[in-house]
């Protein structure tokens, strides 16, 4: 399972609404980004330094960067218990 997919399973899951395709791909290309810029090194969870650089990067009103780190963590948490 990948990242998008874990996140539409996920919502489900969890009782919500669910998300979908776009959403789901939203927060991987944020992902991406993160990584590529060099703001984020998959570490176990959100830093203060993490949040730091984010909020020197991107407009981040809601939150949703370290959103997306949240859920990648779980995500590599789930892949482990398998």
């Amino acid at each position: 399972m990948d990242f998008v997919q874990y996140l539409k399973f996920r919502h489900n899951k969890h009782g919500g609404l669910g998300i979908g395709e776009k959403s789901a791909k939203q927060y991987n290309n944020r992902l991406e980004n993160m990584l590529k810029y060099g703001l984020y090194h998959g570490e176990t969870s959100v830093t203060p330094e993490t949040i730091e650089k984010i909020n020197l990067k991107y407009v981040n009103a809601t939150g949703e960067y370290e959103r997306t780190i949240k859920y990648y963590i779980e995500y590599k948490k789930s892949l482990l218990e398998v």
